[in-house]
């Protein structure tokens, strides 16, 4: 056998190289990490004034009053197969953000009752989706790394995002940022590797965002544009991407309906969304559009900011040639059109164009009504978009050619001065009205006292600022009678405006009732809570309010029946549960005072059954141990009595 090489393999050909689909941009890493800690440094230091802030606005219905947070890890279950805000005297079970919950349920446990830990945490994570998303630059854009810092600085100091922070419940944003953004990374080591693992987290973090609230699920739009104008990845491969983001997507909304019940919001009331204060769908729609126009604006100049825009502080467009509508018509045509012309060449300004539309999707009301008409904090995901396209538009503006990879370590004043001095100026301006802005979420009196001026007529303003005044914390602060009467006084003037702008408003009425209630005008606050009852029947608070005037004129048996519909309606009412043992311990008293004995160590047992109820929930709730001490007492039983006085004296 011959053992010469044929010549065909002699001269066989190489096997042709497989181009990779994506090849991440290569980076200096101790360029990228001494940037990235600027970036952090920098989030953090203009939030630091929020460190010691309170309790504000919905922080009482998500965490501070709700009874499954502060039951920690131990209502973590509970928490996975109930509503957002369950646990709380609220009859809304139309949305689904456990992961959020869990978070403060954990902090509550770690820390009870600390609204600093909870900011330490908000500002901690801002700090960090900030260098994420600069990461995230990094790696799909390609683009002159010191514009992608400057990017991620615009976007970290642009102050439409001092509610997400500084406002400790949108946390659910602040989650939700951070696990697209950790998608993102994932998709963009998939498409460079074919890694499955990658793929899987690609799924498992976007699952996680809509965990931490609803709207993430707009990703499955935006994370294709990022895959189709920032890699060569073929348009099959893109396909499956996406259909396996909207089979995730799909997954969270059959869970979310087996958990809820339904998928959006049900009866929204037109106080909170005043696009439903008229039923012209074409009056709707032209007046979303508007406020698609407002939205732009407030992207642009953030002045002035608030923490609330409902009713009625939008008009509604009754004419199509309103200068409002035709402003925000022209200017979202023109850059859809911009968008789908420079679409084949995957400019970037087009890349940004429809991002930002794709993210305010659902925030804009005109494909489906949300729970309100225009909010600052729904700009915290389309901002990336506005800020990208900014610091782009600047640098073809001084003629820097974005794509020079400047990635040796090296000074950032070698780009362009008068880019750097008008990034600088805005920057400067954006950051000091950020750090004045936050100030004002130190706590509901300076927030509502703050905004009230901004919104002088808006009845949801009006309210809180209302309820701040007359609220018991609030009342029991106040040393002076005079003093004390005074702030009821101001609170009845504004709880009356409100009303005056929009009767149909229950809570309002429920405020008014707390009002007179202090006043001891039982009459007039049993009316208003009649009336915000008459509305709103599956409210448990207006239950036990209406319970605490019958209580009051000594009508025991009604007050019982009103706190025993509160706590059917809401398990979790504490404060209805104890109303319900003071009511019986009334009755009991009586049975007493007539001698009736039988009949008062009945009403005594149930009264200590509905105090030690409360306990179980809150183990914190120094009132009910007193009561049950003073019942055992009036039972004669002082050893039970006197331990558990003894108990509530502990609990400080």
């Amino acid at each position: 056998m011959s053992t010469k090489k044929s010549n065909n393999a002699k001269h066989k050909a190489h096997e042709p190289k497989i181009k990779p689909e994506y090849k991440p941009f290569a980076f200096d890493r101790k360029l990228v990490f001494t940037l990235s800690f600027v970036i952090a440094l920098f989030a953090f230091l203009l939030y630091s004034n929020t460190l010691e802030h309170q309790f504000v606005l919905d922080d009482y219905s998500v965490i501070k009053e709700n009874q499954l947070t502060k039951g920690g890890t131990s209502s973590l279950k509970e928490i996975f197969t109930s509503s957002y805000r369950e646990g709380y005297g609220n009859n809304e079970k139309n949305l689904y953000r456990p992961l959020t919950k869990v978070m403060f349920a954990i902090e509550w446990q770690l820390s009870p009752n600390n609204p600093h830990f909870h900011h330490l945490i908000n500002v901690l994570m801002y700090a960090f989706v900030c260098v994420l998303l600069f990461f995230v630059l990094i790696r799909y854009t390609k683009i002159n790394i010191y514009l992608l810092f400057i990017t991620a600085l615009l976007f970290a100091a642009h102050p439409i995002h001092t509610e997400v922070v500084a406002n400790i419940k949108s946390r659910d944003e602040l989650s939700s940022m951070l696990f697209l953004l950790l998608s993102l990374v994932c998709i963009s080591k998939y498409v460079s590797s074919n890694k499955i693992g990658m793929l899987i987290g690609t799924l498992l973090c976007f699952f996680l965002a809509l965990l931490s609230k609803e709207s993430a699920i707009v990703y499955v739009a935006i994370a294709p544009l990022f895959i189709y104008f920032f890699t060569e990845t073929p348009l099959k491969k893109n396909l499956k991407i996406t259909g396996l983001l909207a089979a995730a997507a799909i997954l969270y909304m059959i869970l979310h309906v087996k958990i809820i019940g339904s998928i959006g919001i049900k009866n929204i009331p037109v106080i909170d969304n005043s696009l439903l204060y008229t039923s012209d769908l074409i009056q709707q729609k032209a007046t979303a559009i508007m406020i698609l126009g407002k939205y732009f604006l407030l992207m642009l100049i953030p002045y002035p900011l608030c923490s609330d825009y409902s009713f009625n502080t939008i008009p509604i467009v009754t004419s199509l040639a309103n200068s409002g509508f035709l402003f925000a018509l022209i200017l979202h045509v023109f850059l859809l059109y911009y968008a789908i012309k420079k679409i084949k060449e995957k400019h970037i300004v087009s890349f940004c164009i429809l991002f930002y539309l794709a993210a305010m999707a659902l925030a804009s009301n005109i494909f489906m009504l949300i729970g309100t008409h225009l909010a600052e904090r729904l700009l915290f995901f389309p901002s990336i978009a506005f800020c990208m396209a900014s610091v782009f538009l600047l640098s073809k503006l001084f003629k820097i050619n974005s794509t020079e990879t400047a990635l040796k370590t090296g000074s950032i004043f070698n780009i362009n001065k008068s880019l750097l001095i008008v990034t600088g100026l805005i920057l400067i301006l954006y950051s000091a009205k950020t750090y004045s802005r936050n100030k004002d979420w130190k706590s509901d009196t300076t927030l509502f006292g703050r905004d009230l001026k901004t919104v002088p007529n808006s009845a949801h303003m009006l309210f809180y600022y209302a309820n701040n005044l007359a609220n018991k914390d609030s009342l029991n602060a106040v040393k002076d009678p005079k003093e004390r009467e005074l702030r009821l006084i101001n609170a009845q003037k504004s709880i009356k405006k409100a009303l005056d702008l929009y009767e149909l408003f229950p809570d309002a009425h429920n405020v008014a009732g707390r009002i007179y209630y202090e006043q001891k005008n039982y009459e007039a606050s049993f009316k208003s809570y009649n009336r915000a009852l008459e509305m709103n029947p599956g409210k448990g608070m207006y239950h036990n309010n209406a319970g605490t005037c019958l209580f009051s004129i000594g009508n025991y048996a009604e007050a019982a029946k009103a706190f025993q519909k509160a706590i059917d309606i809401d398990k979790y009412d504490v404060d209805a549960r104890c109303n319900l043992g003071s009511a019986y311990g009334a009755m009991g008293e009586a049975y007493k005072a007539q001698k009736d004995l039988a009949n008062a160590n009945k009403m005594f047992m149930l009264a200590i059954e509905s105090f030690k109820k409360v306990t179980q929930i809150d183990p914190n709730y120094k009132s009910a141990y007193q009561f049950i001490g003073v019942t055992y007492m009036n039972m004669g039983d002082s050893a039970n009595g006197q331990q558990f006085i003894n108990k509530a004296n502990s609990i400080k």
